[in-house]
C-alpha cells in the first residue's frame, strides 16, 4: 500500500500508515467488518460474493473487492501489475475465479523471485 501511495500520491506521508488511522485500521478490517466476514464465508464455501452480500449482508456491498477491482484497473492501464503481486491476487480471486488459496502460491513465487537462485 506504501509503494501504491507513493507512486499516485505525491503528497502521500510514510508516517501515516504508523499512525492509528493506518495500521490500527488496516488490523480492524482484517480481523472485523464487512469485508472479513464475508471474505471467510467466499473462502468457506466458494459461494459467490454477490450471494454472500445478500445473504451475510442484507444486500450491502462490500468495498473490499470494488476496490481491488479499482486499483488493478490503475495498475493494468500503467502496466504495472507485475509490481503488484497482492493486489493482482486479490482481483484475480474476486474477478477471475482463482481460488483463494493461491493467494499463498502467488506470494510464494514473488518472495521466491526476490531471493533468487
Amino acid at each position: 500500500m506504501m509503494k501504491f501511495s507513493r507512486m499516485f500520491c505525491e503528497t502521500s506521508r510514510e508516517s501515516t500508515y504508523f499512525e492509528s488511522c493506518g495500521v490500527a485500521d488496516l488490523i480492524t478490517t482484517c480481523y472485523g467488518g464487512r469485508n472479513r466476514k464475508v471474505s471467510e464465508a467466499f473462502v468457506k464455501t466458494g459461494k459467490p460474493l454477490d450471494q454472500l452480500e445478500m445473504e451475510l449482508l442484507g444486500g450491502q456491498k462490500l468495498q473490499g473487492p470494488m476496490t481491488a477491482k479499482e486499483v488493478y484497473n490503475v495498475l493494468e492501464a500503467k502496466d504495472l501489475t507485475k509490481d503488484y503481486p497482492l493486489f493482482r491476487s486479490v482481483y484475480q480471486i474476486c474477478y477471475e475465479g482463482k481460488a483463494p488459496a493461491s493467494l499463498i502460491d502467488n506470494l510464494s513465487e514473488v518472495r521466491l523471485q526476490t531471493l533468487g537462485p
